[in-house]
């Protein structure tokens, strides 16, 4: 089955409404945690009220790499739109560009892109959604381009500064701001087998197709 939901872009964050349960779509996100099951999830409640507090007070549910094992999702973010499918069901960007295969499941999604030149592994998160992050001594490579506040369940909020990395995607370049990556959450990504994180950099730019079932990200011009 292929659901198409119109998705609330609450500060750039996809959140649905399915079966009456308001979602955060979120990638980066190993499990599914609502009221129901927070206490039995790691930080379960500390993740959701965060999230309510931060993005919107009436989420239900974060829905995690847990929901989707099993299932495609497409994020289309210039229409609004998250495509939901069962492993099964066809459905691709419409204009497909690069194909990645993706490595860290079922707690993360890795991929390798070029990033200011050179091959790095990174995990998509479609929670980061303020800003995308690398270690610091490649986001400082970049070109500064401003400064953002962003939040983290374990953090609170923080200021990020941001770098300019040009990022090949196909036969495209795109420039996309990194910021430096707190020295904290840094170590876990490394332990995950990456240097950063990436989100809105990428969906601005792409559609983007998660394929758990099938090991594999794809992403489609706009």
């Amino acid at each position: 089955m292929v659901k198409i939901f119109d998705a609330d872009l609450v500060k750039d964050h996809f959140i649905i409404t399915d079966n009456g349960r308001r979602a955060l779509i979120d990638t980066g996100c190993p499990f599914v945690i609502n009221d129901e099951n927070k206490q039995s999830k790691p930080m379960g409640e500390l993740y959701l009220n965060d999230a309510r507090r931060n993005v919107d007070t009436t989420i239900d549910e974060f829905r995690g790499l847990e929901y989707f094992a099993q299932r495609k999702v497409l994020f289309d973010y210039r229409k609004a739109v998250v495509v939901i499918a069962d492993q099964g069901d066809e459905v691709d960007p419409a204009h497909p560009v690069a194909e990645f295969p993706i490595s860290g499941l079922p707690f993360r999604i890795v991929f390798s892109a070029v990033v200011g030149g050179k091959k790095r592994e990174l995990i998509f998160d479609s929670g980061a959604c303020i800003a995308n992050y690398l270690t610091e001594s490649i986001a400082r490579t970049g070109t500064p381009c401003g400064m953002v506040e962003d939040f983290h369940p374990q953090k609170g909020k923080y200021n990020v500064h941001l770098f300019s990395l040009p990022v090949e995607v196909g036969g495209d370049t795109v420039e996309i701001p990194f910021g430096v990556q707190p020295a904290d959450i840094d170590r876990d990504v490394q332990m995950d087998g990456a240097i950063g994180v990436i989100g809105i950099g990428l969906y601005k730019n792409f559609q983007v197709l998660v394929d758990c079932p099938n090991r594999r990200l794809v992403l489609g011009r706009y």
